[in-house]
Order: structure tokens, then C-alpha cells, then sequence
């Protein structure tokens, strides 16, 4: 099945908004690494404090890009591009990397410093350096950056499944296991297990990889949506709260690693799931998927809560539309419909495709995409998570969905 106007389109949306930016904005040519502190709007740079969370993203879609290039995919200077990842590589491995296996938060612009007012560690952010390093090597063939990565995965895997690894900037309420870490260390793992396929014929970390994916899909209940975080009280508001676009994010890194693994489950319960989570979180008022839900459907989530910061943002962003929220859905229904023939996949990504491609990008509201709106698809000057304006998600699923058209 195929989707024939989309890799165009998103090709179109990648080589003449999205990369144009990041190449112009986003690299500081005197002191290494990447500008990412800009408003929502792209239009004004709010700090020049480097998060390693968007460092190694940044080094990962570089890479990535370059390797498009390479292969005609995109109409890019690669070998430019692969200078560049290599560059920001550099400055993670002389300044973030740590000994123990961890990653630095943050970092003042020249990177000889923390950054004052930030936590010392998220295991997110160790789990983005990772995969920047990793899809560095793999695309360069040059093993160093694959075994400077090694120890990060190793001691994010340990910590996550121990559940000890810091989640900043949102902690996981006590009691509860959480969605987004196993399904970030999946995703890791994936990128890093690629990578050692490619550079040394080894699947050392296969048997991870496994391990990964059966952790992520130990959320997935019997409707076919995923709890985000399980515990102790399942009618909290910790309990019966959705994230419909991080589930959806995760069935496309679970579709990528089941072939590698040799995983020869039914893919049908899966490939359901998207339809699932797509209606769930869709606004059938006002279009567009809801960054949170409630277990019941497209509504505030709601339940008893103890007063943690991470309820208060559900409580107060839920009705948000957010840029990775759509970007993410569109690569995965694109994926199912193209690759597994999935036919309610590919009525989802055309609904999908068009709200995005009309909601997200600045035109005459900011420079590349504004990747957060209010219910109504107005541009919100606000950030997630981190104070950046970050280019991974929107790069990344553009970039998936221009490989589809070659495949």
C-alpha cells in the first residue's frame, strides 16, 4: 500500500524549512556543539546553554541526513553534514560523557562547565547521546563512537531496569513503572544494535534488544492502548492518564525491532493498537491528537492526585497539540500502511498527514515548524519539557517517511 504524495512532501518539508534552519541557527561554529534555546516561534535564541538530551539528537539526525544524502534520498551535502555530526560528537565525548557510564544535563556554551541551575543527570538525556554516537559510527564505519557509546547503554539498560535511572525533568511518581524509559531505552537499543551489526557482523546486544522490546510491550492492555505509567492505584490520575503519541512512537521502534531480533510474534495486535491510540487521543471537536487523554477517551484526564509536578502538567497541558504528537503518528501509520499493507493505518496517516502538514509549519507565525499549540491549533510561546526548540522529532519522521517512498 502505498502513500504516493507524502515522501514528497515530506522531502519538500525537510530540504526547504526544517534543515535549512537547523544548519543556519543551530551550529555554533566557534565553540562546537548545537544552539537548540530558541523560542517556539524559532525566531529569538534564549540561551546558550547546550542540553545534552538535544546534543545527541542533534548528532543522531545529522548523521542520519548524511546518510540520505548519500544514497540520493536527499538532496543534501552529506559529507558536510557527517563533519558536523562528527564536530558535536566531539565536544559530547570531551565534555558530557562521564566515566560511569552517565551524561552531564547540561552544559554552559564552551561545554568546560555544568550548566548552574539544572539537574546533573536524566537518563533520557544519556540515552540520546548514545544513539547520536551510535548512528555516528554506524554511518561512518568508524567504531570509536560505537564503543564510546557501549558503556551509556549498558549502565541506562541497569538503572532503568532496576528502577533507580533519574528521569528528569519529570520524575516518576513513586510506586509507578513508567512507559517512556523503556520505551526510550528500546529506541536506544535499536540504534545501537544497528549500529553493531553494521560495523562488526555482532548481535552482542540482541538479546537486549529483546529484552527491550518485551519491557515496552509489557504496557499494551488488553483495548489495545498502552498505560503509561502502571502502580499501585490504578484510578489516579497517574493511573487513567494516556499519552496516545508516545504508545504510537513506540509500535513503529517495536515494528523496526522485531525483524531484527528474528521476532516472529503476530505483528495484527500491534498494527490494531495504532488504530486504537489514534482514537483515543483524537480532538473529534477540533481535530488533531491530544497530547494527553483520559483512560476513557479523548477527554481531561482524571482521578485522585498527591500534588507532583508531572500531575500538574497532564492537569494543565492535556488539550495541547503538540508537533512530535503528530509527527511521530504520521511516520508509524505510514510505516504500518506501506510496509504491512494495514489498511486503517492508511486512512489514520492521511488524517494525520493533512492536520499536520496544515497546523505545524510557521508559514508567517515563526520560522520551521511551532511545535506546540493550544486546543485550537493557535501557536503557544511555551516549551516542553526542556527550554528548547528541538529538532529531532520533526527531522526524524520527515526523514522515515521520504525512506518509505524507496521502499
Amino acid at each position: 500500500m502505498s502513500l504516493p504524495n507524502a515522501p514528497g512532501q515530506a522531502r519538500e518539508q525537510l530540504e526547504s524549512i526544517v534543515l535549512p534552519f537547523w544548519l543556519e541557527h543551530g551550529v555554533d561554529e566557534r565553540d562546537g556543539g548545537f544552539h537548540t534555546c530558541f523560542d517556539n516561534r524559532g525566531r529569538t535564541r534564549t540561551s546558550t546553554d547546550k542540553f545534552t538530551w538535544s546534543q545527541g539528537r542533534f548528532v543522531w539526525l545529522l548523521a542520519r541526513a548524511a546518510d540520505l544524502g548519500h544514497r540520493g534520498s536527499l538532496d543534501v551535502d552529506g559529507d558536510r553534514l557527517l563533519a558536523l555530526a562528527t564536530t558535536g560528537a566531539r565536544f559530547l565525548e570531551s565534555f558530557a560523557v562521564r566515566a560511569d557510564g552517565t551524561s552531564r544535563f547540561a552544559l554552559v556554551r564552551t561545554g568546560h562547565a555544568a550548566a548552574p541551575g539544572h539537574p546533573d543527570r536524566s537518563v533520557y538525556a544519556d540515552c540520546f547521546v548514545a544513539m547520536g554516537l551510535a548512528e555516528l559510527g554506524r554511518v561512518t564505519g568508524e567504531p570509536h563512537w560505537l564503543e564510546l557509546a557501549r558503556p551509556i547503554v549498558e549502565r541506562a539498560r541497569t538503572d532503568i531496569r532496576a528502577g533507580t535511572a533519574p528521569t528528569p525533568p519529570y520524575d516518576v511518581p513513586a510506586g509507578y513503572q513508567a512507559f517512556g524509559p523503556r520505551m526510550i531505552l528500546l529506541n536506544t537499543l535499536l540504534v545501537f544494535a544497528q549500529a553493531e551489526l553494521s560495523l562488526h557482523r555482532s548481535r552482542s546486544t540482541f538479546p537486549w534488544l529483546l529484552e527491550g522490546l518485551d519491557a515496552m510491550l509489557e504496557h499494551r492492555l488488553p483495548d489495545g492502548t498502552f498505560a503509561e505509567m502502571t502502580g499501585p492505584d490504578p484510578e489516579s490520575l497517574i493511573g487513567r492518564h494516556r499519552v496516545p503519541g508516545h504508545a504510537i512512537e513506540g509500535i513503529w521502534m517495536a515494528l523496526e525491532a522485531m525483524p531484527l531480533v528474528a521476532d516472529e510474534r503476530d505483528r495484527n495486535p500491534l498494527l490494531d493498537s495504532i488504530g486504537a491510540l489514534c482514537t483515543l487521543g483524537w480532538d473529534r471537536e477540533l481535530g488533531g491528537l491530544l497530547r494527553f487523554t483520559d483512560s476513557s477517551g479523548a477527554a481531561a484526564p482524571t482521578g485522585t492526585t498527591s500534588g507532583t509536578p508531572y500531575e500538574d502538567l497532564v492537569a494543565r497541558t492535556w488539550s495541547t497539540k503538540l508537533w512530535w504528537v503528530h509527527s511521530e503518528a504520521a511516520a508509524t501509520t505510514a510505516i504500518a500502511a506501506t510496509r504491512y499493507g494495514h489498511g486503517p493505518s492508511a486512512q489514520w496517516f492521511q488524517q494525520i498527514w493533512d492536520y499536520t502538514l496544515t497546523t505545524f509549519p510557521g508559514r508567517g507565525d515563526g520560522e520551521e515548524w511551532i511545535q506546540i499549540r493550544d486546543r485550537n491549533g493557535r501557536p503557544l510561546d511555551e516549551v516542553v519539557a526542556l527550554p528548547v526548540k528541538d529538532p529531532y522529532h520533526v527531522a526524524r519522521n520527515l526523514m522515515q517517511i521520504v525512506e518509505l517512498g524507496r521502499s
